[in-house]
Parts: C-alpha cells; structure tokens; sequence
C-alpha cells in the first residue's frame, strides 16, 4: 500500500508503551495504521477487568468504524510497546479510498473480514440458544411423557422430534442434530433399548454449557 511521504510525515503518531490510544465509548474521528509496534483492543467486561480482544501488528488497520458509522469506540486501543500509527481523519480517508487502489483493496479485505467474524459470532450465539431452547423443551417432555427409570426418564427420540417441530418451531434436522450434540457431550445418553430412546435426568433449571 503505497502513500505519498508528506502525507505519511504529516499523519504519523508515536505512542510510547503502556498509552491509550483511545478508550471505549469515546468519540472517534480517526483511523490507524500500525507503521511499527503492537496494539491491543481491549473490551471492558467489568469494573476493573477487561477482554483481549485481538493484538495488531505491522500493516494492521484499526478504529476505521468510527469514521465508517460515526458511531463511539466500541473497545479501547493500548500500545503495549513503542508504537508508531499513520492516523487518517474522514478527509483524508476518504481521499486515500478514491486515489489509492491498494488502500480501497486493503479496506475492503478489512471491513469483509469483520462482517464474517460477526457473522460467525451471531451464528454461535444463535446456536447456542437452540441448545437450550431445546434442552427446556427436553426436560418438560420428560417430564410429562417419559418412562420414570433409575437411571432417569427414557424419552423416544422419535416422538421428542415430532414433539418439538410441533412446541418449538424447530425442524427436523435441528431436532436430530442438536440431540446427536447431547450425546456427544454425554448430557443425554441412549437407553439399554438402543438408539431409539434416550435417558435424561429431568431437572428444574438445567442450563447447558456452551459446545
């Protein structure tokens, strides 16, 4: 990615090690590009805790969401060793974007690989509440309609998918695939009948583990 000297002269900021480069829910209106140094992006979990969300390197790219949606910093940006950024304001974004092909191809790539590691979040976070709409669904039927033995309550696999189609608005394959999950993680087990049933032991409040 090429960029004409007065510009980079112009444009670049040291940060020393240990600096905040900026804080979450700030007010941004820049850019940065990591000419030389490691950056974290830190995410607040508590009062005084926080998430490494991911470290960046030489040619890494940060902060351009404040430009793009206008919107406050979503995580802080910390400088864990001498660091120096190429900091662009809209203007010059914008410019760089319409003049600089590298750039425009080097954003793109940066802004497909957000959406696809915000894809990939919504997706667990998505799954992961199939499994425990489905592990409510499981212990009532249990409950309700399964066989009481002393190793817990023997459920047919068959009528328990017919059953939560009709109850939980899931398909077939949902059913079958979140079940096979269960057994994988050894929360349910099949009964001494084989694979046509399973054994669940029907509790108030289970709330599964994330797979």
């Amino acid at each position: 990615m090429k960029i004409e000297k007065s510009t980079f002269e112009k444009h670049v900021r040291l940060f020393d090690q240990g600096a905040v480069i900026f804080r979450e829910n700030d007010e941004g209106s820049e850019m940065f590009i990591i000419i030389q140094g490691v950056v974290e992006i830190r995410k607040t979990t508590g009062p005084a805790s926080s998430k490494i969300l991911t470290t960046l390197h030489q040619g890494d790219m940060f902060g351009e969401m404040a430009i793009i949606e206008k919107q406050p910093r979503s995580a802080t940006a910390v400088a864990v060793q001498p660091t120096r950024v190429l900091v662009l304001n809209e203007k010059l974004y914008d410019s760089m974007i319409g003049s600089n092909p590298d750039f425009a191809r080097k954003m793109n790539k940066v802004l497909s690989e957000r959406i696809r590691r915000a894809d990939a979040i919504i997706q667990n976070i998505m799954t992961t509440n199939r499994q425990n709409q489905l592990w409510a669904g499981l212990v009532e039927y249990a409950k309700e309609s399964g066989v009481a033995t002393f190793k817990g309550n023997r459920v047919s696999v068959l009528e328990f998918t017919s059953w939560a189609v009709a109850h939980l608005g899931m398909s077939d394959k949902d059913v079958q695939a979140i079940i096979a999950q269960f057994l994988k993680r050894g929360v349910v087990t099949y009964s001494a009948r084989g694979k046509e049933e399973i054994l669940i032991e029907a509790k108030e409040g289970v709330i599964l583990p994330e797979a």
